[in-house]
């Protein structure tokens, strides 16, 4: 499924993993709101749910979603939560920006793990935070 059809979200399960646009996502509604949520990647081993969390970092500051690690703590998620919302078609805007979010972290962590790690430069953390706000 493209998002471009959330436009009609009838039918879409709650609660429960849908792939939309190649990625894994899910809404799931509680008393005051819901978790909109997508799979970022399996959570393995500690370092690299560590890498993962330093990417996200200055993502989390443009961003309105953060890291969460799914219920058995086997894949690590991006979510955000929206107040109100009561279904797919009151995440749409979210869920843009949730994949907008997803892809951008992606290239970051490829380019991140292509090369060698000396530690981040003070010039590189800056180019990095430039591009995720001009990204948003």
């Amino acid at each position: 499924m493209r998002i471009d059809d959330l436009a009609q979200p009838r039918g879409l399960p709650l609660d429960e993993p849908v792939g939309i646009d190649g990625e894994t996502v899910y809404l799931r509604l509680h008393q005051d709101g819901a978790e909109l949520g997508a799979h970022f990647q399996e959570a393995g081993g500690g370092r690299q749910v560590e890498d993962a969390m330093q990417l996200g970092f200055q993502s989390a500051l443009e961003f309105d979603a953060g890291w969460a690690l799914s219920d058995d703590g086997a894949v690590l998620l991006l979510t955000r939560w929206l107040p109100d919302a009561r279904g797919w078609a009151d995440a749409q805007e979210a869920l843009a920006q949730l994949l907008d979010q997803l892809e951008l972290l992606r290239t970051v962590a490829a380019i991140a793990t292509a090369k060698p790690d000396h530690g981040s430069s003070r010039e590189e953390r800056l180019i990095r935070s430039k591009l995720m706000r001009e990204n948003r």
